[in-house]
């Protein structure tokens, strides 16, 4: 496009105007002399006739240069206009919105200067959008929440775990006060203490809503390339399922002390008795008392690195699944617990098809279908009947054992299957169990991915079912596992 100056275009007007000007003048005041010199007498109307032509080559001169002023301004304008509404385009957001060329010299600088520092506006704005973008993905795939507030304790940022943690919408809270979305004293005091501080402050803090959480949050403050301080900002972690398990393993570790302090107590007291000089008939009977605690001793460990070694191979992978008939596994459960069964006159009513097939570790399941076969019998009636039924549905394979002895309160159930958990301590030892075998129970099903479920009521006895995958399924999921690794 060719641009051209205002002066240049209203320059030569104006100059052709005031040729045009001094040759209607000139040539009239030729004619004023010649008509003067032809007729004196006339002088004063020529003069006027000179004076109208002179005032009319002025007006058309005036309104020639006026005409070419407008024709400018207006050019100017235009361009000024699709400057103006470019650079508002631009400042709505359309960031490559075009910059018009401009025809007028004087405005076409200022429009080039604008489109370059648009250019240059929208580089820097597309550099920050894409660090602020990344940044935000970061801040979102991120577990660990992230909050940041202001010195008015404003939120400024919150991402998605951490709207997940404290049970708010991210989108709905920024820019509101901190103590409007958050009823927890032990956070609001955290934050007070490190704004006030300006130290870095980490505290495990419980968050009691749906569920119970504790939060293990680290607070540091944000500063500016000076150093003075605009806010804070805080990384939470969920830690409930570590908390659990660090309270599991201290619990774990002070029932395995007392389970085996018992029996080495009874053991050590006992020797020590004989050793004092007991009599030949109570020396007898107390190494008996001592051979059965031994026995129940050697039981505990026994579970206890079974339990140990079904966990490991559970988590490594390393239990082999195979199509197996469920009716072999049951009957030799059953086996193995007859010699018990015939000591409390207990009888086995067992129901299974010959079909009734799962993929499983037999050895495995044969142990765990025992160890309920086995409560089973210890907590039936003399004479009792112990029920064992396979069904084989739709969705899953039930392995059920039922009794109809004392049954156990509701608030047991949750706990049943934790290691060392006994509902009637006292009768359980009497009764010989190490209080691990509903736990081993648990494992050996949970390596089958599966699970175990429990029915019973006081004085109605119980029903302990064993849910299983059908083989076809769990056969299925094993032969994607082999193709997508």
């Amino acid at each position: 496009m060719i641009r051209r100056s205002v002066f240049a275009v209203v320059a030569p007007l104006v100059a052709i105007v005031v040729a045009l000007l001094a040759l209607g003048l000139g040539i009239g005041g030729e004619r004023l002399l010649r008509d003067l010199s032809q007729s004196p007498g006339s002088v004063d109307d020529l003069v006027v006739a000179w004076r109208r032509g002179a005032t009319i080559a002025g007006l058309v001169a005036v309104a020639s240069v006026v005409a070419a002023l407008v024709f400018a301004a207006r050019k100017m304008r235009d361009n000024l206009t699709a400057l103006r509404e470019a650079v508002e385009t631009r400042t709505d957001g359309d960031s490559h919105a075009a910059i018009p060329a401009g025809d007028v010299a004087e405005v076409a600088e200022l429009t080039d200067a604008v489109a370059r520092f648009a250019e240059r506006s929208a580089e820097r704005l597309e550099g920050v959008m894409r660090i602020n973008n990344e940044q935000e993905a970061v801040l979102a795939g991120m577990a660990e929440g992230v909050l940041a507030i202001d010195v008015d304790r404003r939120v400024i940022s919150l991402n998605r775990s951490a709207g997940k943690l404290l049970g708010v919408n991210p989108a709905e809270i920024m820019g509101r006060s901190l103590h409007e979305i958050v009823r927890n004293p032990e956070l609001l005091k955290l934050v007070d203490q490190l704004l006030a501080t300006k130290r870095p402050q980490e505290q495990d803090i419980v968050f009691r809503q749906a569920d119970e959480r504790v939060l293990q949050i680290r607070g540091t403050l944000l500063a500016d390339a000076l150093g003075h301080g605009f806010g804070a900002v805080f990384v939470l972690n969920d830690v409930s399922r570590l908390r659990r398990l660090e309270n599991m393993r201290r619990d774990f570790a002070a029932n395995v002390s007392h389970e085996l302090k018992t029996p080495i107590t009874s053991i050590k007291g006992f020797i020590e008795t004989i050793l004092d000089g007991a009599t030949p008939e109570d020396a007898e009977r107390f190494m008996r008392i001592v051979a059965r605690q031994a026995d129940r001793l050697d039981a505990i460990i026994d579970d206890l690195l079974s339990l140990s070694r079904i966990e490991k191979e559970a988590e490594a992978s390393d239990i082999a699944l195979t199509p197996t008939r469920l009716k072999e596994i049951v009957a030799g459960a059953v086996n193995d617990c007859h010699q018990k069964a015939e000591a409390r006159q207990v009888t086995f009513d067992m129901d299974c098809s010959d079909e009734a097939k799962a993929r499983v570790n037999a050895l495995l399941l044969q142990q765990a279908v025992r160890n309920l076969l086995e409560n089973a019998v210890k907590y039936s009636d003399v004479g009792g009947v112990v029920q064992l039924k396979v069904e084989t549905l739709p969705d899953e394979v039930r392995i059920s054992v039922t009794d109809r002895g004392c049954g156990i309160a509701p608030e047991h159930h949750a706990r049943l299957f934790e290691r060392f958990y006994r509902v009637d301590k006292a009768r359980s030892r009497k009764l010989g169990g190490t209080g691990l075998g509903l736990a081993i129970v648990k494992h050996i099903v949970l390596a089958h991915r599966g699970r175990v479920t429990v029915e019973s009521a006081l004085g109605k006895g119980s029903r302990f079912t064993i849910h299983l995958p059908p083989w076809q399924q769990h056969a299925a999921t094993g032969e994607d596992k082999r193709r997508t690794a």
